[in-house]
């Protein structure tokens, strides 16, 4: 119904109104968030990034630098979907973003004066980084009487020079407002243009007149990673500089989290801190933190790196050992797991566990493989396993968080309610203000009713009927007056979630002949 303001004159008053339960939308669950030095790209933000191509593009392709490049390729390659980068440098002042110490490639462009050479261009690479060094621009067909040439930015292989950008008839001449060169190589949001992908250009020439340069190929150089010295808090990062993990902060979607290859104990506990503990999370504790162990650790010395040197059990963490190889090369397996969490998510669903025959690796080996015992002794504390199973090949054989004494046991369940935390914080903002009444309450149980039967509908939930698998409150009980006048309003969802079968059991019983109990064994058969 309208307001008091709406009759105060004889009319027609149309009106529309929305009836029944908000058509809550589920967020996503399977994109990974990767943090690590790179030789290109942005600093201390989180970019997206949709496939193997994209990451090379704003990345580079430098699988030499980190364990970035290679963690985003298995990652994409066991079906992953999405993923933000981080990239990290060292900072010498880690609260300030900017102090970063990767330096750009750059080269300066001179003709020759009455005094010697004049600077006239100076040329940047677009990011730091060494990926800069192997760029280069190349002056021609310098036209002397238009004072026009062409720019090519080139990028140097092996086998010679590849052209990546073509800027043609640009000038020095900065009163033509179309083809001066910055005009046409910088990016511009007034005009609505993004610029050269490679580089950016300040025209620094001090004289009167429109010099016109040579002809000719320029080097960039000088280009870091800013490596040197970097520190386990430039991996961790600060939240008032949004950079490390806390440049997760500005990502609106649940993102489960990786350092890969760092299996420093600073560092992964830095990233159990964000997930368990950060409090600008939306809303706090929806993202997961997933790590691999030292590399060369036997399994007793796994179980006591995780319980001495971690110490930092939240629920929201997947552990996995050991490492795995790769032909001569020992990889990480996280970012593995991470593209089949997204393979799992896309085929099954969350709720299904991200483990099994299913979850296979497309490796040569394992650093370790772990026996029977070896998994006994850590798949209690868990710790989870990648074995090798005969027939099969090589699988993710675990699916537990490090919280084995609760029901957030499994990582199926975390990550499933995980998902609707985001959910109903996402869709709930719509009840804001609202009325703190019955009928608001009815529609808030009636939208969060319709999101748990969306999930039934799809297998998410153990009970045979809706009444079984979930129930959602939102009435005079869970808001009595004492919350009403203090503005709150509480909605009760509670669910039976699937839980995976880990332990199959077969018993086979011998009896004499005759003695078979066949009637029960038809029973059981037809039930």
């Amino acid at each position: 119904m309208p307001g008091n303001e709406a009759f105060l004159r004889p009319d027609v008053y149309p009106f529309d109104e929305e009836v029944g339960a908000a058509p809550f939308q589920p967020t996503g669950t399977s994109a990974a968030g990767f943090v690590d030095i790179a030789t290109w790209g942005p600093i201390g933000q989180a970019t997206f990034v949709s496939s193997l191509e994209d990451f090379y593009r704003q990345f580079g392709s430098d699988f030499t630098v980190g364990h970035l490049a290679r963690a985003v390729k298995n990652f994409f390659m066991m079906g992953g979907r999405r993923c933000y980068i981080v990239r990290t440098s060292h900072y010498t002042d880690i609260t300030d973003p900017d102090s970063y110490t990767a330096q750009v490639a750059t080269v300066t462009i001179s003709i020759e004066g009455q005094s010697g050479p004049e600077e006239v261009l100076r040329v940047d690479a677009k990011w730091p980084g060494t990926r800069g060094n192997k760029l280069a621009v190349q002056i021609a067909n310098v036209d002397e009487t238009s004072k026009t040439f062409d720019l090519y930015v080139l990028d140097k292989r092996d086998y010679g020079y590849v052209v990546l950008e073509r800027y043609r008839g640009v000038t020095f001449d900065e009163n033509d407002t179309t083809n001066f060169v910055e005009y046409r190589i910088n990016a511009n949001p007034e005009r609505r243009w993004r610029g050269s992908d490679y580089i950016k250009v300040s025209y620094v020439y001090l004289g009167s007149d429109v010099p016109v340069p040579e002809a000719d190929i320029y080097h960039l150089s000088g280009g870091t990673n800013g490596d040197v010295g970097i520190t386990s808090q430039d991996y961790v990062g600060d939240p008032a500089a949004y950079n490390g993990v806390y440049a997760f902060d500005r990502v609106d979607e649940i993102v489960n989290i990786c350092h890969p290859g760092n299996t420093s104990a600073t560092v992964i506990k830095g990233g159990l801190n964000y997930v368990y503990n950060h409090p600008y999370t939306k809303p706090p504790r929806t993202n997961l933190y997933v790590y691999d162990l030292p590399l060369g650790l036997t399994p007793q010395e796994a179980l006591e790196f995780v319980r001495d040197d971690i110490a930092f059990a939240t629920g929201y963490e997947a552990v996995y050992y050991p490492w795995v190889k790769v032909e001569d090369r020992y990889d990480p397996v996280a970012p593995y797991v991470l593209g089949h969490f997204a393979q799992n998510d896309f085929l099954y669903g969350v709720w299904q566990a991200p483990a099994g025959v299913d979850a296979l690796l497309p490796v040569t080996g394992l650093a370790y493989e772990p026996t029977l015992g070896d998994q006994e002794l850590l798949y209690p504390h868990g710790i989870n396993c990648i074995t090798k199973q005969d027939y099969w090949g090589i699988c993710i054989w675990g699916a537990r968080t490090l919280r084995v004494h609760t029901h957030f046991r499994y990582l199926n369940i975390r990550r499933f309610v995980n998902l609707i935390k985001k959910t109903v914080y996402n869709a709930g903002k719509q009840f804001i203000f609202e009325p703190n009444a019955p009928k608001t309450w009815a529609r808030i149980q009636e939208s969060a009713e319709a999101l748990l039967m969306y999930f039934y509908s799809l297998g998410a939930f153990a009970g045979k009927t809706p009444e079984e698998s979930f129930y959602v409150k939102c009435d005079k009980t869970t808001n009595p007056p004492e919350l009403v006048n203090q503005g709150i309003c509480v909605c009760e969802i509670g669910i039976c979630p699937v839980r995976p079968l880990e332990f199959l059991v077969f018993n086979v019983l011998v009896y004499p002949e005759g003695a078979l109990p066949g009637g029960e064994a038809l029973s059981l058969l037809s039930d």
